[in-house]
């Protein structure tokens, strides 16, 4: 057996390969649940923990934290925009390949017509079903587009205009993101929304939105989960941040630190808490979105490695302007 396994730690990934009963080997590759003088104990993102004895490990040798893959920058904007979809997201209604979406006006993204593809009819009409369902639901009629997308040359065409500001998409490989490091101790993760993450993100982010429509959009579709730090006193959370997966990509949103806690490094060690747990959910990227003027935070998160993948902005018609 390889003697690396003596330098081995629980919750490291691992690739073990072991003898089989007809001699051959196979290879084993995921997290270490369990390190003896007798078995080793792995799990995968596919498959529940299984026990090899020691005595069946050939070689073993430690590998990234996450699997790795092509530059994420190869994956098309809509192909992403797509992915990120489903993190942000109350009600919904299927136009073509976009996708109208209503949530009590709690946050831009979450109610407005996600633009990405074709809409199956042409543009005029597209326009009409978009404000019939905003009217429909009471919230302002809003598109997001990808900026330099057809959908966002056919509305400004139509006389849409820009509102709020420009979102930068920025992604990176998940094994960037986590290094050679483990889970920080003071990070907690679960996938579980309580009561006092709910409030520290009240706090973030004060607002006076339906309380259950805002858990319904944090929430979202599993896989889910939230990572807070407790301040000093062990009572209150100092730092939150969000994980949503969706296929091989991980969201990185709601990543708040209260003011006093800042420049401490609390929501770096959460978002890599959150890539360990999205790492055995299979996924491969991360990706995060940040406002095109926030140059400060832009620049903190290339130092992480991240980098910018596309641009997207919301567009609305001129009536619906104040």
């Amino acid at each position: 057996m390889d003697i690396a396994l003596g330098k081995a730690r629980v919750g490291e990934r691992w690739v073990l390969r072991c003898r089989q009963p007809d001699g051959s080997a196979t290879d084993v590759t995921g997290w270490l649940v369990s390190v003896t003088s007798d078995a080793v104990t792995i799990e995968s993102a596919s498959q529940p923990p299984r026990t090899i004895g020691r005595d069946r490990i050939i070689v073993a040798k430690r590998v990234p934290a996450a699997a790795g893959g092509p530059d994420p920058r190869r994956t098309p904007a809509d192909e992403l925009e797509r992915a990120v979809l489903t993190g942000w997201l109350a009600d919904s209604e299927a136009l073509g390949e976009w996708t109208l979406r209503a949530g009590g006006g709690f946050s831009a993204r979450a109610n407005s017509v996600l633009a990405v593809g074709d809409p199956g009819v042409p543009l005029p009409q597209a326009v009409e079903r978009v404000i019939g369902y905003a009217q429909a639901h009471g919230i302002a009629p809003q598109a997001q587009v990808i900026v330099g997308s057809a959908a966002d040359h056919g509305l400004v065409a139509l006389g849409w205009l820009p509102v709020h500001v420009t979102t930068e998409v920025l992604v990176c490989r998940l094994t960037t993101l986590l290094g050679d490091g483990m889970p920080d101790p003071r990070v907690e993760v679960s996938e579980e929304l309580d009561d006092g993450w709910l409030a520290a993100f009240g706090r973030s982010r004060p607002h006076d939105a339906d309380p259950e429509v805002v858990r319904r959009i944090l929430t979202g579709q599993p896989p889910t989960a939230y990572a807070s730090v407790l301040a000093e006193d062990g009572e209150r959370i100092a730092a939150i941040a969000r994980g949503h997966v969706s296929g091989s990509w991980l969201g990185l949103m709601a990543i708040w630190t209260e003011p006093e806690h800042r420049r401490r490094g609390l929501a770096t060690a959460m978002m890599r808490s959150l890539g360990h747990w999205a790492a055995r959910r299979g996924a491969r990227y991360v990706y995060l979105q940040v406002a095109q003027q926030n140059l400060t935070a832009q620049q903190a998160y290339a130092r992480l490695g991240f980098v910018h993948h596309h641009s997207y902005r919301y567009l609305a018609p001129p009536t619906a302007l104040p």
